[in-house]
């Protein structure tokens, strides 16, 4: 059994790790019996959201629409209490997510055990060179691969950013201690859940930047700035895409996104 544990503290670590542990396809029969199990830990969270006129929507009083939920130029994004913990084994797509924090509207928790892909590119994997790279599809739960950007895995919603881990699944949300049912998407009352754990992509200012300095877009995807001596843990959830709104992103009628800055990886590999 490998295990490596690594914090912010370690960023030169976790990529060196990253890039040296094998990421062999689950469907090869070569992973038959392994497990490659990421735990981690994330604190310190940021709420990135920001109404950005007369509400028209709300979901349990909390507004739907139109919120900014990038907020690109950090007016919009609080510091706030939370935590969460993920353990998920990236061959066999099992595992668990939960989360809890409090922010301006309220309490929340965040609980997923079910990963499904989604019908995005989940990630952009470099092969045996640099000019060789693979777009990768199909796979809930993901490691070393980049996304978002001008990656065309994922929208440009923000840079290109190295992942050391991301997934997506059906998400349980509570709200002040009540179901947060998701009403767009019915009947069905989860909502759709993504993580990602990556290098740094805010400011302490909690500006997300191109690479000479100016605020970040999505015009300027091939410019974006990230921090490779950072790592940060993001947790979003959201309805399914549908007609366009008046929200960023546009085409989901809510959007709920935090960063946590403090994080602590453990990546255990093991044979049974």
């Amino acid at each position: 059994m490998i295990r490596i544990i690594f914090s912010n503290l370690s960023v030169g670590l976790v990529l060196l790790a990253a890039s040296s542990m094998a990421s062999a396809s689950p469907d090869d029969g070569s992973n038959k019996g392994k497990k490659l199990v990421y735990e981690i830990k994330a604190s310190e969270p940021s709420l990135n959201r920001r109404v950005t006129g007369p509400v028209v929507v709300e979901v349990d009083g909390v507004p739907a629409e139109p919120v900014d939920s990038f907020v690109w130029d950090g007016n919009g994004s609080t510091v706030i209490k939370g935590k969460a913990r993920v353990e998920v084994d990236t061959i066999s797509n099992q595992g668990e997510i939960r989360a809890e924090w409090e922010d301006e509207n309220g309490h929340w928790t965040y609980h997923q055990t079910l990963f499904m892909p989604p019908p995005h590119p989940v990630g952009l994997r470099i092969g045996s060179s640099a000019s060789h790279t693979t777009l990768i599809k199909g796979d809930p739960v993901i490691n070393n691969v980049y996304l978002h950007g001008d990656s065309k895995a994922a929208g440009p919603v923000v840079p290109t950013e190295f992942n050391l881990l991301a997934t997506w699944g059906p998400a349980e949300i509570t709200h002040n201690g009540q179901s947060f049912d998701n009403p767009f998407d019915g009947p069905v009352p989860l909502w759709a859940g993504h993580t990602m754990t990556t290098v740094g992509v805010r400011g302490e200012d909690g500006v997300v930047r191109n690479t000479d300095g100016s605020v970040y877009s999505m015009a300027t995807a091939s410019r974006g700035a990230v921090d490779n001596d950072d790592l940060e843990f993001h947790l979003v959830f959201h309805d399914m895409p549908g007609p366009m709104t008046a929200n960023m992103p546009p085409p989901l009628s809510f959007f709920y996104h935090l960063t946590f800055e403090k994080v602590k990886i453990e990546i255990r590999q093991k044979s049974e």
